[in-house]
């Protein structure tokens, strides 16, 4: 005979477990889950169906320009993006320019002294089939490069060796990336920022805040191109040292150009200038041809160092100008770099303020080295300024400022830098066995940092000795998750986001093939039982190249932008711009304190809080999925929404309350089959609303042993 009815009630929390004992997860944890596909952890206790994603400007989602979303920031209450630039130079190529080769995606495009380098890309239009191959409106990258001929790689391999093309082919080639400011009621507009901003070789703009003067400004890396600050209004290209009438680095020149007629050679006049032969000097504001040419915004190179207070570079033809003594202007403004490898900076990839000096990392000409600015000065790179270089002994993967240290990341080394200033920076080890093996995975949440190492996720947390670094795993539960995604994904391919209003980090893996194929991690804090810990959920769908998050009108807004171009901001709407969102919740196995004896299962009661009109599909497996044991049919739960309710004080009305929702938060159901364990799996698909689960009840018949 079977005992009287019992039941079971199991509240929604530990997040998603991929890696535990499936007997230790039911008994230790029986709200956890061995599936949770976008779910996040909700503020109001158990698991929500996270919201989905909607076009940041529904009027003008795509940015202008080819390829990828390269950087997105959100900088006073305005969010900019950086995207490539279509057809920097356009044309037609000679008769049949194409050769195609049988078996082979690589194709040779014929064109007199292109000026192309590895790396750029090219796109096609007019072309006639080559080799069973239509090349037209493809975006390609250059493979290899000749004086008059370059490769490309297609997207599919041709079916025959052949030569043609035909006559009126045309070309669109993309040398740089443009910066874009979205306008309210406008879009994006036209570019912004700095122009000559090469995009060969460009994967991520990375980029840091700081407010050393009390005005904020936003310092931009690419790991190519020069860094360059940005106000909000104005760009400006970062040397090592600068003087323009907007700083206090240094006074602009003064009439400090000399020329002679028929020589090449123009000499500068500036006063302790601590230039040496072979740094790179720029000016702008001159306001006469220099040697009959016009010099403003061109690099040129140290040719002599006379004394402290004269240099001389060289033109790129004789003077024709006659002899010129002091031109140029009373406001010259003025720009170098260090020749010495491991005192440039040009093509750092990250970038952070520390101690009110600017720190760069990441040169690929010097990727072992720091180097930062004088202090509150972003401008001035100089010794005599305050700045320097640091070797830290490995190449650097990422940088970032925690308390009273910036933490230097590599693969599998982590220094720290402490102290104020030059004469008392401090660099010492944290450890020679753990490193970052994802640059894009640093980030500071719930009073610590996070960064993905060899082994999972690591926070870097201070103990209670003084100098000393705690490092411990805290994505244990994902272990196998984690693990499996390197594999499957470029990791500098990856990028992040902090939704501080929720404490939760999103970790996005994006699919080149295939947004269906794009996933993620989610990663939320619960406080609960005066504890907090990590719970954690997979992401799939959401294909974002980079994203952030900041405040707009003093609203926390979180971007992302996609591989198309696109600029979408998450947490609006219920589905994926359109697309439906997929969510599953699978609890483990319960078997309610024995293996052995069989349950009849009687009913359930799912608790929820509705968000809106959903459907929530309720499934039931048996047995540890036992293929021999069947299990029942899906059991469709019906949400109405919330309630509204009226009470004395002041409220808000929204879409998250219908005036005819359901008064009551459970939804239940009577439930089929038996079996000595059982899961639940709750799943629903569609665009329809978000929902949370914050737990359920179970009511069985226990039997005797099978």
């Amino acid at each position: 005979m079977p005992d009287t009815f019992k039941d079971v009630t199991v509240l929604s929390r530990g997040g998603l477990y991929t890696n535990e004992d499936a007997l230790a997860l039911a008994a230790s944890n029986p709200g956890a889950a061995i599936r949770m596909l976008n779910f996040e952890v909700s503020q109001f206790g158990g698991y929500r169906r996270i919201s989905g994603f909607s076009p940041y400007d529904s009027s003008n989602t795509t940015v202008p320009g080819l390829g990828k979303i390269l950087g997105l920031w959100i900088h006073q209450d305005n969010v900019f993006a950086a995207r490539r630039n279509v057809g920097d130079a356009t044309g037609t190529l000679g008769s049949n320019p194409i050769t195609v080769t049988d078996e082979s995606t690589t194709l040779t495009i014929a064109h007199t002294s292109h000026g192309l380098a590895v790396g750029s890309f090219v796109t096609f239009a007019g072309a006639t089939a080559v080799g069973g191959l239509t090349i037209n409106s493809v975006e390609m990258k250059v493979l290899t490069v000749a004086t008059h001929t370059y490769t490309v790689a297609f997207t599919s391999a041709g079916t025959s060796t052949a030569t043609a093309g035909g006559s009126s082919v045309t070309y669109s080639y993309s040398y740089n990336y443009f910066i874009y400011k979205h306008i309210a009621g406008v879009g994006w507009g036209s570019n912004v920022g700095p122009t000559g901003r090469t995009v060969i070789g460009v994967e991520k703009l990375r980029s840091a805040d700081h407010s050393f003067t009390g005005s904020p400004v936003h310092v931009l890396t690419d790991g190519i191109n020069r860094p360059v600050r940005h106000t909000g209004t104005t760009f400006v290209i970062i040397y090592d040292k600068q003087g323009t009438s907007n700083t206090d680095t240094d006074a602009q020149l003064s009439n400090a150009f000399d020329s002679v007629n028929s020589d090449a050679t123009v000499t500068v006049d500036h006063v302790a200038h601590t230039l040496a032969v072979g740094d790179v000097v720029r000016y702008s504001g001159v306001n006469v041809n220099v040697g009959g040419v016009s010099i403003n915004d061109a690099d040129f190179t140290v040719a002599t160092v006379a004394d402290a207070d004269t240099y001389t570079f060289e033109l790129g033809s004789t003077s024709s100008a006659g002899s010129q003594t002091n031109v140029g202007g009373t406001a010259i403004n003025f720009f170098y770099t260090r020749s010495t490898s491991s005192k440039d900076f040009i093509g750092a990839k990250y970038t952070t303020d520390f101690r009110n000096h600017q720190f760069f990392a990441g040169m690929s000409i010097n990727p072992n080295f720091l180097a930062y600015s004088g202090p509150n000065d972003d401008l001035d790179f100089t010794v005599a300024a305050g700045g320097d270089t640091i070797n830290v002994g490995f190449v650097i993967t990422g940088i970032a400022k925690f308390r009273d240290s910036l933490y230097i990341f590599g693969t599998d080394k982590i220094k720290r830098l402490t102290g104020n200033t030059r004469a008392d920076f401090i660099l010492s080890e944290v450890t020679n066995n753990i490193g970052c093996i994802a640059s894009d995975s640093i980030i500071e949440i719930g009073g610590d940092i996070l960064f993905l190492a060899s082994d999972g996720i690591r926070p870097i947390q201070g103990t209670a000795r003084i100098g000393d670094i705690e490092l411990e795993t805290v994505s244990k539960p994902i272990q196998q998750l984690l693990q499996a995604l390197p594999s499957n994904h470029t990791l500098s391919n990856m990028c992040s986001v902090v939704i501080r209003n929720k404490t939760q980090f999103r970790y996005f893996f994006p699919s080149t093939s295939s947004t269906a194929d794009s996933e993620g991690i989610i990663g939320g804090l619960r406080f609960a039982d005066r504890r907090v810990g990590w719970e954690f959920g997979q992401l799939l769908g959401i294909q974002a190249s980079v994203a952030t998050s900041g405040l707009i009108n003093s609203q926390e807004v979180v971007v992302h932008g996609d591989l198309n171009g696109k600029v979408f901001q998450q947490d609006l709407g219920n589905d994926f711009d359109g697309s439906e969102v997929i969510s599953v919740y699978a609890t483990p196995f319960l078997y309610f304190n024995s293996t052995e004896k069989r349950k009849v299962f009687q009913h359930l009661s799912l608790f929820t809080r509705p968000e809106g009109s959903s459907t929530i599909n309720l499934g039931v497996a048996f047995d540890w999925d036992d293929p021999n044991v069947p299990n029942p049919l899906t059991y469709p739960l019906t949400t109405a929404g919330a309630l509204l309710r009226y009470t004395t004080g002041s409220g808000t009305y929204n879409s998250t309350f219908t005036f005819d929702g359901s008064s009551s938060p459970v939804l239940e159901t009577n439930i089929q089959g038996s079996g000595r364990a059982m899961s639940l799996i709750i799943t629903s698909t569609g665009t329809q609303a978000p929902y949370s689960i914050s737990g359920f009840s179970v009511t069985y018949q226990e039997y005797g042993y099978r």
